[in-house]
């Protein structure tokens, strides 16, 4: 069976763009994703999935972005797929037309400061991984091109903004975040997730905020933050809570970065997303995501357990 993929790429990417998508075959698996797993996805998953008779069409753009589109009845995905559970638990109750009952998280990451090897500055944040320079001196270098995602469309974005106050705190560097970032929505920064890679590899970005899947998956050098920090650490979750952000009216509190799926109430093709989802959380799956740079965790659900397919209940003991 042909695989049809569409993914989506280039800043024009906008949500009236979002209902001219090509109507489906009836088979097809609809995946709205989160972008920072593209390459895993176009690369991996949806290939492997094809292999296994699944005619995935996966598309890619920042979580809450892509939330938007489900909520505002744009989008009926049948697999919604999050790196921020908070996203999809947004989308659930009566208030939100019960969009979504039950989410299952299955992996972590971390932030990292991802930069282009040519960039010329470069040896500095190799200096920085030698222990001979401090990362926030490195990052406030005059005429460094930084590169984040926007934080009221990506759940990295106001993520970067908690690494950076997080940051901050650990450094003793008073008013450092602000200095880095500017407004939280800095425009001269911020960079649609679905291009954010491309310019920092074609070297149009000195550095840019990723998350270790991504640098790992598209081979990137890249900066560890400290624990305290990264986002990564679930042991550090009370720590990442004492920051927090409000964009838009919506405040983001920091929290350990999680990626999480769900099928929404408004699925075309159930039978078809709960394949792929299975797949995803079966030991292949697993493989597959470990090898593209993802920290697999076991399965926990939220939401109504009622709810969750029959026949993804045994992949959640």
């Amino acid at each position: 069976m042909v695989n049809r993929r569409t993914f989506a790429i280039g800043a024009a990417a906008s949500l009236a763009a979002a209902t001219l998508q090509p109507a489906r075959a009836a088979s097809s698996i609809e995946v709205l994703y989160a972008g920072s797993l593209v390459t895993v996805m176009e690369r991996a998953i949806v290939p492997a999935a094809a292999q296994r008779g699944l005619d995935v069409r996966a598309e890619g753009k920042g979580s809450v972005a892509l939330a938007n589109l489900i909520r505002s009845g744009l989008r009926s995905p049948d697999v919604f797929i999050s790196a921020d559970p908070a996203v999809i638990a947004g989308l659930m109750g009566a208030s939100n037309g019960n969009l979504v009952a039950w989410y299952v998280t299955f992996a972590t990451t971390r932030l990292v400061i991802g930069y282009a090897p040519s960039s010329p500055f470069a040896h500095m944040f190799v200096d920085v991984q030698r222990g001979n320079k401090r990362l926030v001196d490195a990052l406030l270098e005059p005429g460094l091109r930084l590169g984040r995602t926007d934080p009221a469309l990506d759940p990295k974005g106001y993520r970067t903004i908690f690494a950076a106050q997080l940051l901050e705190r650990d450094a003793g560097y008073a008013g450092f975040a602000a200095r880095l970032l500017g407004d939280d929505r800095n425009a001269a920064q911020i960079l649609p997730e679905e291009t954010l890679l491309a310019r920092l590899e074609g070297g149009d970005l000195d550095a840019a905020f990723l998350y270790a899947t991504e640098s790992s998956a598209r081979r990137l050098p890249a900066v560890e933050l400290p624990k305290s920090a990264n986002l990564g650490d679930p042991g550090q979750a009370r720590i990442y809570a004492g920051v927090r952000v409000t964009i838009d009216g919506v405040t983001r509190v920091g929290a350990p970065a999680i990626y999480a799926l769900t099928i929404p109430s408004v699925a075309k093709n159930s039978s078809g997303a709960e394949a792929f989802v299975s797949f995803i959380l079966s030991r292949d799956g697993h493989e597959l995501l470990a090898r593209s740079g993802v920290t697999v965790t076991p399965p926990m659900l939220a939401g109504e357990r009622g709810a969750i397919p029959v026949s993804l209940r045994p992949l959640l003991a």
